[in-house]
């Protein structure tokens, strides 16, 4: 018995109609360090290899962001930069989980940076892929 995208749309709520969660994986134009500053509003120093390896960062970095609640004059933003923190960890502790259990992948990020009016993308697809991706890889003798 195979967990089926009927599964995850009944147990964890997610749409699986819709557009395809299909991205790279890597920035081409611009690195992920600078992605952090425009979305995330933060900047990771160059040296960090730490706070951000590849294109992951680390869950703590993200929850520090959110940890005090935003000013009541917060700007369009601010509130915006909060909301991807957010959404980022909830993604990752909830729906995009890895063995390593610590850190975000920022691809998603590409899926939520129209905050006003998101596409409907099929986050449901999407988590399935994820599982069995990630399945595959805890399954090396190597991981």
């Amino acid at each position: 018995m195979s967990i089926t995208l009927e599964d995850v749309k009944v147990i964890l709520g997610l749409p699986i109609d819709g557009e395809v969660l299909v991205g790279l994986t890597a920035v081409v134009d611009r690195d992920w360090r600078q992605l952090c500053v425009e979305l995330l509003g933060f900047e990771v120093p160059e040296n960090d290899n730490k706070i951000l390896v590849g294109q992951r960062i680390l869950i703590s970095r993200l929850i520090k962001c959110i940890a005090k609640p935003l000013p009541h004059d917060a700007t369009e933003i601010q509130i915006h930069q909060y909301a991807w923190c957010y959404i980022s960890i909830l993604l990752e502790d909830k729906i995009f989980m890895d063995k390593s259990g610590d850190r975000v992948h920022l691809m998603f990020l590409e899926f939520l940076q129209n905050l006003r009016d998101p596409p409907q993308y099929s986050w449901g697809n999407g988590c399935l892929a994820w599982l069995y991706r990630e399945l595959c890889r805890a399954s090396k003798k190597e991981a």
